[in-house]
């Protein structure tokens, strides 16, 4: 027990030995990220409850932070793996220089230290279990540790996509509202992305999203490309191709977002249409499984217990 402690002891204080001189960063790094940290804040400042990195003020997520930059620079992870990780973070809603880094950094601490607590328990408890499952529970347990992050990211993302799919009438319908008011694209976007916030934060940040890059990108082509690119939500593709029309062949931008609006409302409702159609189908099982048995048994459970009573006396 004493030699566990002390391996516990040695590899903690290894560990926080590297991320301590990982922290330390040069000023002109430092400087431009707390610059690139501003500009975020203020292009996403509709957003903030979606931005789930803009918390790296502890020390505790700066050192993961740092640990996941050491792997990045390392190179130990391929570009079109970062590329995709970072991809699938923005499809989340979680944007930020330091995004894929905290995402690393947690994935390599869980994978370290659940085997640890693992062994830890095994030996507080004083298993009899054989050293060979032992080590098979800690193998198990980094694995777990690997793959918690890559499951808890992918069920965000769906719920993060339900929610853009839900509140894209909303905001289409206060896109009308604007253009019928006289206000331009971008102003509208904007307005979107402020009107939105409470009621539905997911398009609410998308649009800010945009908002932005409209502001520093001069191709205003791009920055709606991007909008219908980034989380790839067939209602957002449609918008982005909507408004890359209205401006080329100079159409009503308004009878078109309406028209959309419309569309995609109506496309709403018969998927719950659909879904409901087919609750019959999928009551069936149930209701063989859990009601028949006991509709059989009550139907024909007297007439079989007096079966078995006339057999009984008539075979003493």
């Amino acid at each position: 027990m004493t030699v566990l402690m002390l391996v516990l002891g040695v590899a903690t204080g290894a560990t926080l030995l590297a991320a301590a001189m990982l922290v330390p960063l040069t000023v002109r790094q430092r400087r431009i990220q707390r610059r690139l940290h501003d500009l975020q804040a203020q292009a996403m400042a509709p957003a903030a409850s979606l931005v789930g990195v803009r918390g790296l003020g502890t020390s505790s997520l700066r050192l993961v932070a740092a640990l996941g930059q050491w792997i990045v620079r390392r190179g130990l992870l391929p570009t079109g793996t970062l590329d995709e990780l970072r991809a699938s973070l923005a499809t989340t809603g979680v944007r930020g220089a330091s995004a894929v880094s905290l995402f690393i950094g947690i994935k390599i601490l869980l994978a370290t230290l659940l085997p640890l607590l693992v062994v830890v328990i095994l030996s507080r408890l004083g298993s009899d279990l054989p050293p060979l499952l032992h080590r098979a529970l800690a193998a198990a347990a980094a694995v777990g540790g690997l793959l918690l992050p890559d499951f808890i990211l992918r069920a965000r993302r769906n719920r993060y996509l339900r929610q853009v799919e839900r509140g894209l009438p909303d905001a289409l319908d206060v896109m009308v509202i604007c253009t019928q008011a006289g206000i331009g694209l971008g102003p509208a976007i904007v307005q979107v992305s402020v009107e939105l916030q409470k009621m539905c934060p997911a398009i609410a940040g998308e649009f800010a999203q945009t908002a932005s890059e409209l502001s520093v990108i001069a191709d205003t082509r791009q920055a709606l490309i991007n909008l219908g690119a980034r989380t790839g939500v067939e209602g957002l593709r449609r918008l982005t191709t909507t408004l890359l029309q209205t401006q080329q062949y100079g159409t009503p931008i308004t009878g078109a977002l309406r028209g959309l609006s419309a569309e995609l409302r109506q496309e709403t409702l018969m998927r719950y249409e659909a879904g409901a159609a087919r609750l019959a189908v999928l009551l069936t099982l149930p209701t063989l499984l859990f009601i028949m048995p006991c509709v059989f048994l009550i139907a024909g459970g007297p007439a079989g217990i007096q079966v078995m009573h006339v057999l009984h006396h008539r075979h003493p």
